[in-house]
């Protein structure tokens, strides 16, 4: 999880525990209505007065309930319960000392304003629904967390073995996000190597090695000893293949990225962040809805075609229907991208003979006019229909609608650093250089151009925008081979 999400769900926790307060606030009066049913073993002192759900919208309740919510916002923010982080102990804690806090302020403000409609026993059934609410909620929301953990979500590299180094690590470990994971040190010449700082993967002279061999998302300097010129090379490595940075000193460093300051719970030590893709989580959260959504219904809607086409290929040769290859995704992850086979089935074989051919000029292999297609195989690509299978790729997050094409892992090996930048957002199905020409633009480095040129502008809008180009350029076959 980057340090954007985090804030993020930080927010979402809290409108939570402010909505789940309110369904308390309901359930309570529920709870008081029934009360008098059991009025006998209720102590006196608790009242017994009766509240009437059905009536609530007739009573002062709905204005009561109004003013309580940012009341209880102040006390959530101040126990810092949005912090889905802490452990269930001092998740439990925080609460107990919101819900207290919160009904002191219920039972001033119902003096203050001379609230009579308040019983003593709905005070008290009220803190123990809400406290029992928000902890029921928290809990089952750490149990989903859990069951989707995923470890190698966001990997960080950390620039440093000193002990501001090590405490941001320890940091990382035991109380960052669930899908946070360290990938090692980076060590500083002339810097103490503490025994914590563990593994250590070399100096800061092989961060651009690093970058291009390793899965790496995020770059921390946790050095706060050194000058910003001790790392200048290190810092236009990481700008050049678009890997966020955190600093623990200013920098001066000329640099394409955003930058901001990074509020890093758990670590006091003040960082400045630098990233190199696209920001803004609401706006994410909304590509990936996109992406979720938009490959679903496709899947349902042309499933009956996926079935004919399968069936056609297998009766051509009897091999595999669709043809799994590794490819590189987002920051090098590697994962199977799956297409209708449109070749014969030895067609790997085959490529060493056929590489004379090639007709792109960079690391990329493509010939128009490709002897190992198969006749269902012409088709399929001409119609891009062998693409189709890779919605299931973005239904499971590994691409994404719309974003630059996912390379092989040896075209990655040729890669320039500024290159490697198209590696930092999620692949896509189609993008600018789809609806762009596609197979007529040959220049390997007017593609890498119109994929930068993605990054660099990217909008919900825009995705949606080639995705609408896409249609005709598919239909039309325009730059198909």
């Amino acid at each position: 999880m980057t340090r954007h999400q985090a804030v993020l769900f930080r927010q979402i926790f809290l409108l939570s525990d402010l909505f789940v307060s309110v369904v308390a606030f309901f359930a309570a009066l529920t709870l008081r209505q029934w009360l008098p049913t059991v009025s006998e073993y209720v102590p006196a002192f608790l009242g017994r007065r009766e509240v009437s759900v059905e009536l609530f919208l007739e009573s002062d309740y709905p204005k009561f309930l109004l003013g309580m919510v940012p009341l209880w916002a102040l006390t959530f923010h101040f126990s810092n319960t949005a912090d889905f982080r802490a452990g269930p102990g001092r998740t439990s804690m925080r609460y107990v000392r919101a819900v207290g806090v919160g009904l002191g302020l219920l039972v001033v403000a119902s003096f203050w304003f001379k609230v009579t409609f308040l019983s003593r026993s709905f005070v008290f059934i009220f803190g123990a629904t809400q406290f029992a609410f928000l902890l029921a909620v928290r809990v089952a929301a750490r149990a989903v967390i859990r069951r989707t953990k995923r470890v190698d979500d966001h990997r960080v590299l950390v620039v440093g073995t000193g002990a501001e180094a090590v405490a941001f690590a320890g940091s990382l470990r035991e109380r960052s996000s669930w899908n946070n994971s360290l990938v090692g040190f980076v060590s500083v010449l002339g810097l103490p190597e503490l025994t914590e700082a563990d593994p250590i993967l070399g100096q800061v002279d092989d961060i651009a090695y690093l970058l291009d061999t390793e899965v790496v998302d995020e770059v921390v300097f946790a050095v706060p000893e050194r000058s910003h010129e001790d790392f200048a090379v290190a810092l236009s490595a990481c700008d050049e293949r678009g890997v966020d940075v955190l600093l623990s000193m200013p920098t001066t460093v000329q640099l394409n990225g955003e930058m901001e300051l990074a509020n890093m719970t758990g670590f006091n030590m003040p960082m400045i962040g630098i990233t190199q893709k696209p920001t803004g989580e609401v706006r994410l959260i909304g590509k990936r809805l996109l992406d979720m959504v938009g490959s679903f219904l496709g899947i349902i809607a042309i499933s009956p075609l996926l079935g004919l086409i399968a069936l056609l290929i297998k009766l051509e040769d009897g091999g595999p229907i669709l043809f799994k290859q590794v490819r590189s995704g987002l920051q090098g992850r590697k994962f199977p991208m799956l297409k209708f086979r449109s070749m014969c089935i030895d067609a790997e074989k085959k490529k060493k003979e056929l590489m004379h051919l090639n007709e792109m000029d960079g690391p990329v292999f493509k010939i128009k006019h490709d002897p190992r297609i198969t006749k269902i195989g012409r088709f399929i690509r001409k119609t891009s229909i062998d693409e189709l299978p890779q919605l299931f790729n973005v239904l499971v997050g590994q691409m994404s609608l719309v974003g630059p094409r996912p390379p092989l892992p040896s075209e990655v090996a040729q890669y320039k650093p500024r290159q490697r930048r198209r590696l930092s957002v999620r692949p896509g199905i189609t993008g600018l250089w789809q609806v762009s020409g596609r197979s007529d633009i040959s220049d390997f480095d007017q593609w890498m151009a119109l994929d930068l040129e993605y990054i660099d502008t990217w909008s919900l809008w825009l995705d949606i925008k080639i995705l609408f180009m896409t249609v005709p350029v598919v239909l039309l076959h325009k730059g198909a081979s």
